[in-house]
């Protein structure tokens, strides 16, 4: 087996002399001059900082409208169909009403829309609901 003190130490790398002595003043020099680093490439880093960010914004306020679109052409379509046609739709169909509830989400002013206070309802617009979607008591 070698021992590591039988190999011979041979200087691969050669050292200019002074080289060390006149690496500070260099650096020094360089970067007082603004000397840039050459290259065949323009310097893009600029343009990219500010495209990507511009870009990305864009792609997600697309996608937000496109979502934003479909959800509104769904409303609209469902506001063409008569009150009378989707209520026999629901009493047709074995849907249950917890069903219903675990499909759709309330947003908060929908909640309030729904929970008035009843001192707010009259007995004639109570009659009047009543009559116009004709409820079997």
């Amino acid at each position: 087996m070698k021992r590591l003190e039988d190999i011979p130490k041979k200087q691969s790398f050669k050292i200019p002399d002074g080289y060390f002595e006149d690496l500070p003043t260099r650096i020094q020099a360089r970067i007082q001059s603004g000397e840039k680093k050459s290259s065949w490439l323009p310097d893009f880093s600029f343009v990219l900082k500010l495209a990507v960010p511009i870009f990305l914004v864009g792609i997600i306020s697309l996608a937000i409208f496109n979502k934003l679109s479909k959800q509104e052409d769904v409303f609209a379509s469902l506001d063409s169909v008569p009150t009378t046609e989707l209520l026999a739709y629901l009493e047709s169909d074995d849907i249950t009403t917890e069903e219903i509830l675990e499909n759709v989400s309330f947003t908060n002013a929908a909640i309030t829309k729904l929970y008035q206070p009843q001192e707010e309802i009259s007995a004639d617009s109570l009659n009047e609901i009543v009559q116009q979607y004709d409820f079997n008591f």
